[in-house]
């Protein structure tokens, strides 16, 4: 009998180059009109016709699969899911899912991309100046990337800043480079416009000044940079500037930039869309009357709720799974979940969409290793604590500073919940003007704390508590805190009379009295 695995490897190694280096199974058919290759998916989608077409297209002419070859459904279902090679695309595709830029998808963007649960797609696409705010992982930069995507369809122009470049910066020149970046980019899309490709070249004059000189020259420049863009968008149509993360610049620069943005922006039918994580942030200096100030120049959208409507996030976060699922060729993400598994992922991401996704390719590689047949509660349990140390780094980025107060008020929170208490749920008095308060919304901001409820009233009146998580991380898959009480297994809506029984937490201050 003659041997077809060299043909059918050949194949199989093409088809690879567009399934992240995937190798799927197969087999060859003996037909009486000779060999056939089938190649073997759980549940087939356009992806995987795409990717044997094309390597039919640049297969040797030797090849008997050339024209031979097909995609068809597993006969079977097996029973060690884990292992598929759709299972392992899944892995790659959730990795390759967890930073969202400008070239996020490609040209599937579309076929992957899940609504938000506010359905914010129809806002962020239209002619208005928008600030959505969330926290890392809520799904600001997709929404973000959903209206660029939209512009790139309609070819219309944009610009799109990632502010990670210019973290930390609070000089002048920020903003020198910001507007030089965004002539550029749409001066190399549409160098026809006249004035476009000039206005770049001033502003690109101005990066070798002193902060006072370019300062000066930006404030004289904005009337010539602004008749630019409004040429621009005359020609072309409405122009958009997409700026991501503001959040990580120094936040006394952020309203000096987003005020320069507004100026050369502002009734030249161009149109500003901001993300960044809202206590980080300052969109507007009251005092000084600078930067955008909501609603009045700019509109907020709000992605993250915490755990306020854990049933709509499980629906989501669900949703988000089964299509990264059915684009690496399963049936759903229930094809490989034990029971329970999503609704613990669910509080364990605290409703995050990106850090359940990261924590589900985590899950994966745990339950595997194991042997497991499926993800199961354990494996997305050790993922969680892990993923704890994770947040600790990204607190250096975010929290700019000292972070002293902070790591103190966490311990505390963590001491509180899992030694004295043994809950991992509890509440604290809302007092704006008090430090450890803004200290626990700096927590929540950061993910190590969740709210579970903005305001409820279990006592007296007149004092109101937030209902607050302590992050799964910290205490699941870990011996010493085995014992903590869950809050509310599953994700539902919430309970006032349950919440009104959580304990009080009253932090210490540096002193070790109540504050």
């Amino acid at each position: 009998m003659i041997s077809y695995s060299n043909h059918a490897s050949e194949i199989l190694a093409l088809m690879a180059l567009k399934l992240n280096h995937v190798r799927l199974d197969h087999h060859v058919k003996d037909r009486a009109d000779g060999p056939y290759l089938v190649v073997d998916v759980a549940s087939p989608s356009d992806r995987f016709f795409r990717a044997l077409r094309d390597a039919q297209a640049v297969v040797i002419e030797e090849n008997p699969f050339q024209e031979r070859a097909a995609i068809s459904k597993r006969d079977r279902s097996p029973s060690d899911r884990l292992n598929l090679p759709e299972t392992q695309l899944l892995r790659s595709t959730l990795s390759e899912s967890l930073t969202v830029n400008r070239n996020t998808f490609g040209d599937n963007f579309f076929d992957r991309y899940i609504r938000s649960v506010f359905g914010y797609e129809e806002q962020i696409t239209s002619a208005a100046n928008y600030i959505v705010f969330g926290r890392r992982g809520s799904g600001k930069s997709s929404l973000l990337a959903y209206a660029m995507q939209h512009c790139k369809e309609r070819r219309l122009p944009f610009a799109w800043i990632d502010m990670q470049v210019y973290a930390g910066r609070d000089d002048v020149q920020v903003a020198v480079d910001v507007l030089a970046e965004v002539f550029r980019q749409v001066s190399g899309s549409f160098q026809d416009v006249e004035g476009l490709v000039e206005a770049g070249r001033l502003v690109e004059s101005f990066l070798h000044m002193s902060d006072c000189d370019a300062e000066r020259a930006i404030a004289r420049s904005l009337p010539r940079l602004k008749r630019a863009l409004s040429s621009l968008a005359q020609a072309k149509g409405d122009v958009s500037i997409f700026v991501d993360d503001v959040h990580t610049l120094r936040q006394d620069a952020q309203p000096k930039l987003l005020s320069i943005l507004y100026s050369v922006s502002r009734g030249s039918k161009c149109y500003l869309k901001i993300s960044g994580i809202e206590h980080f942030s300052k969109t507007w200096d009251a005092t000084n009357s600078v930067g955008l100030q909501p609603p009045h120049d700019a509109q907020v959208l709000k992605l993250d709720y915490n755990l306020t409507m854990p049933d709509k996030s499980l629906a989501h976060i669900e949703s988000i799974l089964d299509a990264h699922a059915r684009f690496s060729g399963l049936p759903n993400i229930a094809y490989i979940t034990g029971h329970g598994v999503l609704d613990r992922l669910v509080w364990v991401a605290a409703a995050v969409p990106r850090d359940a996704l990261n924590l589900f390719a985590q899950a994966i590689a745990k339950a595997s290793a194991q042997g497991q047949l499926r993800v199961s509660i354990t494996s997305v349990n050790a993922a969680a604590s892990e993923m704890a140390e994770q947040k600790l780094k990204d607190m250096t980025q975010d929290a700019k500073g000292d972070n002293t107060s902070v790591q103190s008020v966490l311990s505390q929170i963590k001491t509180f919940c899992i030694n004295k208490k043994r809950k991992n749920a509890f509440l604290l008095e809302i007092r704006n003007d008090e430090a450890i308060f803004k200290t626990v919304q700096e927590l929540i901001a950061l993910r190590f704390v969740h709210v579970l409820h903005e305001g409820i009233t279990p006592h007296e009146a007149g004092r109101r508590y937030q209902a607050l998580l302590l992050d799964y991380g910290f205490y699941v898959g870990i011996r010493a805190a085995r014992s903590v009480d869950l809050f509310q297994q599953e994700p539902k809506a919430q309970s006032v009379q349950q919440l009104r029984k959580l304990p009080i937490f009253i932090a210490e201050d540096e002193r070790g009295s109540s504050a």
